[in-house]
């Protein structure tokens, strides 16, 4: 791949004097250019679609581009605008973990549906969508590939759930989801990889690895989306802005689920390379 633009369309802050829309959730159009060719990708769709298609209509952006759309992980901030979306942009692949579809609660004072869009398959269906399902990594294009699951015993020590407050329905019952189908995607660049994530939630350590052990190539050009640092102890926090160190990551770029504190430490550990993700950035790597 040539050079990469990225397009925020969904994000939970829309930057100061904006006229861009925000949501809780994220959403981004990823523009491949490979000589005189140029692909459009849709990762992820917020909750709603609405301000997701008024962003695009602001960057003067065609959806119906969009041959190809990944689906991060199945929660409701990252799903929600599927449907609505698809119906813009008609027969694109989309790509998923098998689990894409699974009923998932967060344990507040009472269970809280956190999951996709209940009518979300067959809607997409209907609209001309292809589902492509798999654990494993798929490569969507040349040099673009998921990331696949990245089971408990496969993540970072620190970055393993101990604990979870999220739960998904099998066999009738409510039982722990530690999030093994969230996946990112990786972008192989001439100078080095992209690394792109929804929440995060494996660990962004183990999927920026899993990209490098996946692409065969170790210099990261830049980690991008939200991290899930949002409740995290400090030390997890530390650890995971010097292991960013340590890969050698250039720039980060991440909201949405990532926490003010974490974005402060990441700050002062990368100082100018640190950005804060907004509706209506422009990224071009």
């Amino acid at each position: 791949m040539d050079f990469i633009k990225i397009y925020v369309l969904a994000e939970d802050f829309a930057g100061y004097s904006s006229r861009f829309w925000a949501q809780h959730g994220i959403s981004f159009l990823l523009e491949l250019h490979r000589g005189n060719r140029v692909d459009f990708i849709l990762f992820d769709t917020g909750t709603h679609h609405i301000p997701l298609l008024n962003n695009a209509h602001l960057l003067r952006l065609d959806l119906s581009k969009v041959r190809s759309i990944v689906l991060s992980h199945s929660h409701y901030d990252h799903t929600g605008g599927m449907i609505g979306v698809i119906k813009e942009i008609k027969d694109a692949k989309i790509f998923a973990h098998p689990d894409i579809f699974k009923e998932s609660f967060a344990m507040d004072d009472e269970p809280r549906y956190i999951g996709p869009p209940a009518n979300m398959k067959e809607e997409v269906l209907k609209y001309g969508g292809m589902w492509e399902l798999s654990r494993e990594p798929v490569e969507i294009l040349p040099g673009v590939w998921t990331l696949g699951e990245l089971r408990q015993e496969e993540r970072e020590e620190f970055e393993r759930m101990k604990d979870t407050k999220v739960f998904m329905k099998k066999n009738g019952k409510l039982v722990p989801d530690y999030m093994e189908d969230e996946m990112g995607l990786v972008v192989n660049l001439k100078e080095g990889i992209v690394v792109i994530g929804g929440c995060s939630h494996p660990g962004i350590i183990g999927m920026t690895r899993r990209a490098i052990e996946i692409s065969g190539e170790d210099n990261v050009l830049a980690v991008i989306g939200g991290f899930h640092l949002v409740n995290a102890s400090d030390e997890r926090i530390e650890k995971t802005a010097k292991e960013f160190l340590k890969i050698g990551v250039n720039d980060i770029y991440t909201g949405h689920c990532t926490g003010l504190m974490a974005e402060c430490t990441f700050y002062k550990y990368f100082g100018k390379k640190f950005h804060k993700l907004h509706a209506g950035v422009v990224i071009s790597i």
